[in-house]
């Protein structure tokens, strides 16, 4: 009884409330493998679509490979600062702001996570229509029963943890891009010709790097939570490199290149269930359920981290299979169409990469007595606020509302500017201040 019980433990062992283990550690393409999994979902299909619809190809993937080398230098460095601490990004963002500052950005996070999983369950169900599972099933089935099965599911690896996360992306990713180069071929290679992408207004490419900026940069800036798992920073920086700067828009540029060989269809589950046998769809439900999966996994997990966190005597799983069922509750309510939801994202995306740009500069610039040198040992010891840097995230924020309701911008990516404002005004500060700037990592 005692070897089941010592078994279920270290299954289910996360480190949530403290820093992983070195001996755990986990090498650079485990750690890639899980971000090309978290970029492999429904949005982005619809949004590289949405981008590739008016444009020429080379146009859009110009425009992914731009998103990328944004996105990833900030998953880099924020992955980095997980490696080193070995702490979540709530514990870590502890040194930084203080444990009050840090629980409101835990707050943030806890809310965006729980609610993206509710919307990307409900775009993953309501993907089975059109036929694609009556096919393999021969009758039909209510909406609920995917959705209640799908928010299990997700759980139950959330459940788990990291190293059930790493290793469904390690099963899941070569069936999904084979799926996908074999739908692509399918397309281009009917009978007749796919009609041309349907005509529109070409989004331009400052507006078109902001929209998968804005749209993805929350997962940019929570990288410390895969990436405490990290062997060193050589593993974590490489591995996020692999899973941002290439995954990323490799995903968008075959989900691009299927979508015009498709006519212009933007629904990434219509074109994977239509026509076909019933073995094709079957393996089309898995890939569009693969594909779902594989994200959704890491938000319901950095959810829970964030208030596991806040909460260290509460235990990860109970906390996790609270937050999957409040999840999979959203989604029953259809939370995939709620425009408000849609609006608070707006303002977390604006609150988050501000307060992860604080995060960076503090760990690169910064290291000294006033935040514990970022050692792990220190994070409970750390002052209820510090002061300059909770007053360059709020400067950052706030300059990310003028960005976006007065447009006034640096460089047309309200994010991107929101990370610039608070660097700039933080490192001024500290220098004003007259804090050392410490080297690197």
């Amino acid at each position: 009884m005692t070897e089941k019980m010592g078994r279920k433990t270290e299954l289910t062992e996360d480190y949530g409330a403290k820093p992983v283990p070195l001996a755990e550690g986990k090498g650079w393409f485990g750690i890639g493998m899980v971000y090309w999994g978290s970029a492999m979902c429904l949005p982005v299909f619809f949004i590289s679509g949405l981008i590739a619809g008016p444009l020429p190809l080379g146009t859009s993937i110009a425009i992914y490979v731009t998103a990328g080398v944004v996105l990833g230098i900030v998953s880099i460095l924020t992955g980095i600062l997980g490696a080193g601490t070995r702490l979540s990004t709530g514990l870590t963002a502890r040194f930084t702001f203080g444990k009050i500052g840090a629980n409101i950005l835990q707050i943030l996070l806890f809310f965006a996570l729980w609610g993206w999983f509710g919307v990307q369950l409900g775009f993953m169900v309501s993907g089975f229509g059109d036929g694609g599972l009556m096919l393999v099933l021969g009758t039909g089935i209510p909406a609920w029963v995917y959705t209640l099965l799908g928010g299990f599911l997700i759980t139950l690896t959330a459940i788990v943890g990291y190293k059930a996360i790493e290793k469904l992306s390690v099963l899941a990713m070569p069936l999904i891009i084979v799926m996908l180069v074999a739908t692509i071929i399918r397309e281009y290679s009917a009978p007749i010709a796919a009609p041309a992408a349907a005509a529109g207004a070409a989004m331009p490419f400052g507006a078109a790097v902001s929209l998968l900026i804005g749209s993805f940069i929350i997962g940019a800036t929570i990288t410390p939570d895969v990436t405490r798992y990290a062997k060193g920073k050589p593993a974590a920086g490489w591995g996020l490199f692999f899973g941002m700067v290439i995954g990323f828009p490799v995903i968008l540029s075959l989900g691009a290149i299927m979508i015009k060989g498709s006519g212009g269809e933007f629904d990434f589950s219509k074109i994977m269930l239509k026509g076909g046998s019933p073995i094709w769809a079957i393996m089309a439900v898995l890939t569009i359920v693969l594909a779902s999966w594989t994200t959704n996994d890491i938000n319901l997990y950095s959810g829970a981290l964030s208030v596991n966190a806040l909460f260290p005597k509460l235990s990860k799983v109970t906390i996790t299979a609270i937050s999957g069922t409040a999840g999979t509750v959203l989604a029953l309510l259809g939370i995939n169409t709620a425009a408000g939801f849609q609006s608070f994202l707006n303002v977390i995306a604006i609150l988050i990469p501000s307060a992860a740009s604080v995060m960076i500069v503090d760990y690169f610039l910064f290291r000294g007595e006033l935040n514990g040198g970022y050692k792990p040992e220190k994070v409970e010891s750390m002052p209820p606020v510090r002061v300059l840097p909770m007053l360059a995230w709020a400067v950052g924020a706030a300059f990310g509302f003028v960005v976006q309701y007065a447009k006034i911008t640096f460089t047309t990516v309200t994010a991107l500017d929101t990370i610039i404002v608070s660097a700039i005004f933080y490192i001024a500060a500290m220098l004003a201040t007259r804090n050392r700037i410490r080297p690197g990592i």
